[in-house]
């Protein structure tokens, strides 16, 4: 069965997520982590990519990330991503065959009806699967980079600190929102998982007229 298009065009918002194949590890000690976070890094300053992050976080076996593209589509940017940590990978490990589980998946997503929900969800991982229990413990999460204690310049900061709040008062009612875990995350994230295009009532009429005017249609 062929595979659905990606809703994209500059400027859409997305929620990327994708694991190992299998469930496996893809991060296996600090290294790894490093070398994936250098990559972010790396294919950001280079002067063909034109996305931003905005929230990301690394798991042995999977990874999320927060991201809107400009005028190069989301995909370059992924394949630009997963290939060159692929090829780390494999030939560290010593292995051959694909790493990540089919194509990365994506939630087209309305950034300022999504972003705290999502970001939350996204900060809270490492806690949720029992490998740390604060937030700023987690050296492997843009929770550290938003808090002003990280060795990485990854995230959009500028918008960032739009979408939470400009005084020193948003920004920690925004902290205290994500170190608070409760039922309410996971449904909300259920939902939203449940839906490719996710915002508020008729942002997925205004996305795919869009993706039409990108590709040409009417």
């Amino acid at each position: 069965m062929p595979r659905c298009a990606r809703l994209t065009y500059e400027g859409a918002f997305y929620h990327i997520f994708n694991r190992g194949v299998a469930k496996a590890e893809i991060f296996r000690e600090a290294p790894d982590y490093r070398h994936f976070l250098l990559i972010l890094v790396r294919i950001h300053e280079k002067k063909h990519f034109d996305h931003t992050i905005f929230a990301y976080v690394l798991l042995p076996n999977h990874f999320h990330l927060l991201i809107q593209s400009k005028k190069i589509p989301i995909a370059k940017v992924m394949t630009s991503l997963s290939t060159s940590y692929s090829m780390y990978f494999n030939r560290k490990y010593k292995r051959v065959g694909p790493l990540f589980q089919n194509r990365y998946k994506s939630k087209l997503c309305d950034k300022d009806d999504y972003f705290l929900v999502a970001s939350r969800y996204i900060h809270l991982n490492p806690v949720s699967a029992g490998l740390v229990e604060r937030l700023e413990d987690y050296p492997w999460s843009s929770y550290n980079e938003i808090f002003g204690h990280s060795d990485y310049q990854i995230l959009d900061r500028v918008e960032v600190r739009r979408l939470i709040g400009e005084t020193d008062k948003e920004k920690m009612e925004y902290q205290k929102y994500l170190g608070h875990s409760d039922e309410m995350i996971a449904l909300d994230m259920q939902c939203a998982f449940e839906k490719d295009v996710q915002g508020e009532a008729g942002f997925a009429t205004r996305a795919q007229r869009k993706y039409l005017r990108r590709i040409g249609r009417k």
